[in-house]
């Protein structure tokens, strides 16, 4: 299991969602769809599509230098498209550094649970 900080998990699940949801052909959220729904959730954050991009960027490089492959421009080769994304969150769903539980933390938290904004009322999952 990859160790992620709060922020970068709430991040990689909102990326991972689709994957996570076990869609058929998932493929990762768009920088967009992640920053509009974490700035529901964590409305005094400031999430921006530049934000999430860079925190993701930032996990990859550090688990491309821990040997993960396949989550670096040079090793995967034009065109790239998705795929150092799709790489990282089959990596991480793989290492079960994501499962399907953490979808909670995308859920608005529940006053009366107490829970922490995006908690949904769930306690954080280890890691």
């Amino acid at each position: 299991m990859w160790r992620l900080s709060p922020e970068e998990r709430l991040v990689l699940v909102s990326l991972a969602q689709r994957y996570l949801l076990q869609q058929p052909y998932p493929q990762p959220m768009a920088w967009r769809q992640i920053a509009e729904q974490l700035a529901e959730l964590e409305p005094g954050k400031r999430w921006t599509p530049k934000r999430a991009e860079h925190l993701v960027v930032a996990v990859r490089a550090r688990l491309a230098r821990a040997g993960v492959a396949g989550l670096t421009r040079e090793e995967v080769g034009e065109p790239v498209g998705n795929s150092l994304n799709d790489n990282l969150v089959k990596e991480l769903l793989l290492s079960t550094s994501l499962v399907p539980p953490d979808l909670a933390m995308l859920e608005p938290a529940d006053d009366e649970a107490g829970g922490a904004p995006g908690s949904g009322g769930v306690p954080a999952a280890p890691g």
